[in-house]
């Protein structure tokens, strides 16, 4: 798939539904690793959409909506600010393994130049592989660190435009 093909779409408050709709899809596959609860109503319960409406996106390859991101311009895991954090990010399995997601990440990154870190619990082994594979190599410092009750891998880094 050619770059020009993949665009990331700054997400408006009229877009706050889709992602609320893939933040279900999201929150399915992350299950597998790390149980959530769901409620009577069929719907994961989840809250945070609010505090991460900082810098949404949208992420489309040829034409289609293949994922979001959330992005936050402090780290609510290490307290750090600024920092840009990646609150969270998908991208639909169909879409995965083709480089979508390494590349949408790069350009987010890109536009927003500082340091970041990038957070994912300890039992998600899936998003700490992606994570690795994204980063730039040797740049990386990695830590632990817990918080909101659970144990997480944090990668942090200074991005002039990744």
């Amino acid at each position: 798939m050619q770059n020009d093909q993949l665009k990331i779409i700054p997400a408006t408050e009229a877009d706050r539904s889709v992602i609320a709709h893939l933040i279900q899809l999201y929150l399915y596959d992350m299950a597998a690793q790390t149980p959530f609860e769901i409620g009577a109503d069929g719907l994961y319960n989840y809250t945070l959409l609010d505090d991460f409406w900082q810098f949404p996106y949208l992420i489309y390859a040829q034409k289609q909506l293949v994922g979001f991101a959330l992005v936050l311009g402090h780290c609510p895991i290490t307290g750090q600010s600024p920092c840009w954090f990646m609150a969270e990010y998908f991208v639909l399995r169909p879409y995965r393994g083709q480089g979508i997601g390494r590349r949408a990440f790069a350009e987010i990154c890109a536009r927003h130049a500082g340091q970041w870190h990038i957070a994912v619990q300890v039992q998600n082994s899936l998003a700490d592989q992606f994570w690795h594979s994204a980063l730039p190599a040797g740049e990386v410092r990695l830590f632990g660190a817990e918080f909101d009750n659970a144990k997480w891998q944090v990668r942090a880094f200074y991005a002039a435009g990744c």
